[in-house]
């Protein structure tokens, strides 16, 4: 026999173990899942993975969350579905009793698909196990207080996302919380809850929503009315008297507790019926020009006032109430004050940014103070606030102008409210 001949059988011989080691081996892989994957699957819970808390258990876990379902014939998942969505196996993380899987963000609840199953489902050849799992859309956002000059005893309407499945609102105070007879709409965009007593702003000033998915952040925009830095309520006399020693603009016969289809916040509110004129156009009706002309301080001082403090850490807040059936799109609030170095700084809000309904219920409208601006000039401190404007003869006065501006090409026919014009530290 010669040499080629030898090889040619050594190849021949070689080729044959490798096959028959192949079959052996899925064979047995076969006969192994067939022996271990004797039945259809079951659930016994759902727990972390933290292995600290192997005994735990629950019914339902928000977005992003890795979950293990513990149970018997695991073996061979072949999908898990929560709400019918399927999360992907990764058999590296399947044993008998144990499969790990992600919540992904795709997931749908109750905040995507009101009518979503609320169930957890593990299918494998031979069946499949489903227990009741809710999968809870992310933590509560707080977007506007809607009315943030509140008490005791009102009601306080929240605009944000993720109001499912609330079980807690905090107030400002130590142990002032509401737990019970929260309203909430079912795209859980809007929540009603009821102020409690004993607020008590000496730590802040902002509310927190804690629903099953977590708590809401805090900021300045979940922040309501602390009791500081009042400018004109449009009854108590200072600096400013009411209704007719205060500045300019509309008449003090319009300073009233009441308008058509309005009724006031806290006693009376300045009030503005009329076609508000389309393309910028002006009438002193729909200003409100506050001013001390003896150089009177008009504007808030004293702690949390301090003139270092910088004016980004300020808000200009004001309620807003509008009664109309037009379309207020292009309707904004020119909020305007002039420095001492003669330049007039201004904003334009647009209302419908913050006003959601046009039925003369009341709403915070709010500008930061670097907002207003004159180019790229704008105030760096509260001390320049504070400082007010001069003529040319050197007087000095303490001026801010809240101005209704209609950009649209079409007169705007509304009643409007404004009260409680403040200026808030909303950071400190």
């Amino acid at each position: 026999m010669n040499m080629k001949s030898i090889n040619t059988i050594k190849s021949s011989h070689s080729l044959l173990v490798a096959s028959a080691l192949l079959m052996v081996l899925f064979l047995g892989a076969c006969k192994d899942e067939d022996e271990i994957n004797v039945g259809p699957p079951t659930i016994e819970r759902v727990r972390n993975t933290d292995p600290a808390s192997t005994d735990s258990s629950f019914t339902y876990a928000t977005l992003g969350s890795t979950l293990a379902i513990i149970g018997n014939n695991l073996l061979g998942t072949q999908q898990v579905y929560l709400n019918d969505y399927p999360l992907g196996v990764n058999t590296a993380y399947v044993t008998n009793n144990t499969v790990i899987v992600t919540v992904g963000d795709s997931v749908p609840t109750v905040a995507t698909s009101p009518d979503v199953p609320n169930t957890l489902r593990l299918v494998n050849k031979s069946g499949e196990a489903v227990i009741e799992f809710q999968t809870l859309p992310p933590a509560p956002q707080i977007i506007q207080v809607k009315n943030q000059y509140v008490s005791a005893g009102d009601e306080l309407t929240l605009f944000g996302r993720y109001f499912f499945f609330i079980d807690t609102v905090y107030f400002p105070g130590e142990n002032v919380y509401v737990t019970s007879g929260f309203e909430a709409n079912a795209a859980g965009s809007m929540m009603k809850v009821k102020v409690p007593e004993n607020l008590d702003f000496s730590n802040g000033q902002a509310i927190r929503v804690v629903t099953k998915s977590g708590g809401s952040a805090t900021n300045r925009n979940t922040q309501i009315y602390a009791e500081k830095g009042m400018v004109a309520d449009f009854d108590t006399n200072g600096a400013l008297e009411w209704p007719w020693n205060w500045g300019w603009g509309i008449s003090g016969d319009m300073i009233q507790p009441s308008q058509p289809g309005i009724a006031g916040l806290d006693g009376n509110f300045g009030g503005m019926n009329q076609a508000f004129p389309a393309s910028y156009g002006w009438n002193n009706d729909k200003v409100i020009n506050l001013t001390n002309y003896s150089g009177t301080q008009i504007f808030p001082e004293g702690e949390g006032y301090e003139p270092s403090a910088p004016a980004g850490s300020f808000d200009i807040r004001f309620e807003v109430a509008i009664n109309t059936t037009q379309s207020i799109e292009g309707l904004e609030m020119q909020v305007w004050y002039p420095d001492s170095q003669g330049n007039e700084l201004s904003y334009n809000i647009p209302m419908s940014n913050f006003i959601k309904a046009t039925d003369g219920s009341w709403h915070t409208l709010s500008a930061n103070m670097t907002q207003l601006t004159n180019g790229s000039t704008r105030l760096a401190t509260y001390g320049q606030f504070l400082e007010g404007s001069y003529d040319d003869k050197g007087v000095n006065t303490k001026q801010l102008r809240l101005v209704v501006v209609n950009s649209t090409s079409n007169d705007i026919k509304a009643v409007l409210g404004v009260d409680n014009i403040r200026v808030v530290r909303a950071v400190q």
